[in-house]
């Protein structure tokens, strides 16, 4: 026996889900799975980031390129560094390393790229490559400023910069 025609607006059998919305389902799909994969690679950009800028030879760097008059003359203050550095670190057994960095900089009066080149021996780090190029005047070498009493001179200054130093550095 043939069977009646179906009625208008009825689904016909079999038709699932999927049949039914593809049209808007597919490219939901596609922005979902490309927002999820963009959130991944932002995250572990950032992970990165944050991880090598945290570093011991990053920060000591950063310490010694905002205690350059040199470089605060040329930059003016304060001397801010960039989001993303390029390079990385590597550590080898026995307290040993090699970290090598290339950190944007940047102040009131221009921008400057700041490159570093550091070894750990035996748990020390050793700065042999540590200069800025800032615009078209000669590299700013940082290597020189390692010493303990340039350093807590430095760190004083930018305690009473900032408002928060110890009290016994206040005397």
């Amino acid at each position: 026996m043939n069977q009646p025609p179906p009625l208008p607006g009825a689904r016909r059998a079999g038709s699932g889900w999927w049949r039914r919305h593809w049209r808007w389902a597919m490219p939901l799909a596609v922005l979902t799975a490309s927002a999820a994969a963009s959130a991944v690679v932002w995250l572990a950009v950032t992970q990165w980031a944050q991880w090598s800028r945290s570093s011991e030879p990053y920060q000591e760097a950063m310490r010694r390129a905002r205690c350059s008059v040199e470089l605060v003359a040329v930059l003016g203050e304060p001397i801010e560094d960039g989001f993303l550095p390029a390079g990385g670190m590597r550590s080898m057994p026995g307290g040993g390393g090699h970290s090598q960095f290339l950190v944007h900089l940047s102040g009131p009066r221009g921008n400057a790229r700041m490159f570093l080149q550091a070894t750990r021996q035996q748990g020390e780090w050793d700065y042999p490559m540590l200069y800025v190029l800032a615009g078209q005047a000669e590299p700013i070498d940082l290597t020189a400023l390692d010493d303990a009493e340039a350093a807590q001179e430095c760190a004083l200054r930018e305690c009473r910069a900032r408002g928060d130093c110890p009290l016994t550095a206040m005397l």
